[in-house]
């Protein structure tokens, strides 16, 4: 079908011709000069164009993600600096089941609890390490109650792995219970909770002032193997001076993690014992924990720390001599002396009643009778920090995850 032409009245413009047209007939505006010693000129200006504003595209950031998100990264990652470089993503990674989960990786995840698996064979594939542990101890969200929250879920993590058929077999598990009244004997049998060889105390424990919580974490991290860095850090200074605070406030159980610090260290000196005689009453309890301690290593050491016949001392026992308790001073720094003091003495009638000793347990019963044995294998555990001694044994955990780095 064909159309039919119409026509239209009108001329065809070429717009094109009349903008050039209307272009070269266009004056500039006149502007006058504001020097007046200057004749006026006419300049021409021309109109600048309005640039237009450039649209950046807007790159997502950590602190705009959403709240799952951005803990979903932190916990694949396990990089503790994550929370610490902004005050928003402190605030945002700090709840209780992200610390808990943390904690639970760097700590009961990295090491294999399988019940096929023996122990030695656990020590030598696991991956925890040291440092990373330390550092996170060192942070303030863990407390006392907060690493019984910790035992109870990895007894609960355990259970599941192993399954229904370990449940059906009627082996009890231990748990977070057997840390009721701290008794090293019952909560060192505990062997999944995962801490590394050589891990640090934090410093934030080893002063005062004195807390139940903060001794008890104290006293349950020696028991545990824990150390101090008396090289890299301050922290045998603040052991000392918490030490002072401890027998101050007459805190036993602080005095007893304490003194088993220093005592490896061979820093309980003259002036430790000097202090707790003369000016904290002399509590028995409190010094039977520094003598133990102190005569552990002087038979197999140069270095002596502890002058066991300081006349200040035996004055003040002398002027007290009426008092009960200045016959036991005398007696207990006799058999310190020549390492013959045992921790329980025969008039403790009941031993419920004193703080343990912290590496008591399984490798080191501190009722039995000290003899030539019982001596060289308590100054070997102490020697080793209270760990087990194993025979046979190829480094320590330290050097073979070195080791397998290099590998």
């Amino acid at each position: 079908m064909d159309l039919t032409p119409v026509r239209i009245r009108g001329k065809k413009r070429n717009r094109a011709l009349i903008q050039q047209h209307l272009g070269n007939t266009k004056r500039p505006r006149p502007s006058y000069s504001a020097n007046p010693f200057k004749p006026n000129t006419i300049t021409n200006f021309k109109s600048k164009s309005n640039p237009k504003p450039q649209t950046i595209a807007a790159m997502p950031t950590l602190q705009g993600l959403p709240q799952e998100i951005l803990e979903m990264i932190f916990l694949c990652s396990m990089n503790i600096s994550l929370p610490r470089s902004c005050p928003s993503l402190g605030r945002r990674l700090s709840s209780p089941a992200i610390c808990l989960e943390y904690f639970t990786r760097i700590f009961f995840n990295t090491v294999d609890h399988r019940p096929n698996v023996r122990h030695q064979e656990r020590i030598e594939t696991s991956t925890s390490d040291p440092d990373l542990q330390s550092e996170l101890l060192a942070c303030r969200f863990v407390t006392f109650p907060f690493f019984l929250t910790y035992v109870s879920k990895a007894h609960s993590l355990l259970l599941q792995q192993r399954g229904k058929a370990w449940a059906k077999t009627g082996i009890a598990v231990p748990d977070a219970s057997y840390f009721d009244g701290l008794w090293p004997f019952k909560f060192t049998k505990i062997t999944y909770l995962g801490f590394a060889e050589g891990f640090r105390i934090p410093e934030r424990l080893l002063h005062g002032p004195w807390t139940e919580d903060k001794a008890s974490l104290l006293y349950v991290l020696v028991s545990l193997n824990g150390e101090i860095d008396w090289e890299a850090s301050m922290a045998g200074e603040t052991a000392r001076e918490g030490m002072r605070e401890a027998l101050h406030e007459g805190n036993e159980r602080a005095v007893a993690a304490l003194s088993v610090l220093l005592g490896i260290a061979q820093e309980i000196t003259t002036d430790v014992l000097r202090y707790a005689v003369t000016e904290c009453g002399c509590k028995i309890n409190l010094l039977r924990h520094l003598l133990f301690n102190a005569q552990i290593l002087t038979q197999v050491s140069d270095k002596t720390a502890l002058n066991f016949h300081d006349p200040v001392i035996w004055n003040w026992a002398e002027r007290h001599e009426s008092e009960e308790k200045s016959a036991l001073l005398k007696d207990m720094l006799r058999k310190a002396e020549h390492f013959s003091l045992e921790f329980y003495t025969p008039e403790d009638c009941d031993w419920r009643d004193i703080v343990s000793f912290p590496y008591s347990g399984p490798k080191f019963d501190p009722r039995t009778r000290l003899n030539q044995l019982s001596r060289e294998l308590l100054v070997k555990l102490y020697q080793n920090h209270g760990r087990r001694l194993m025979i046979g044994v190829r480094g320590s955990q330290r050097e073979r995850m070195t080791q397998r780095e290099r590998t």
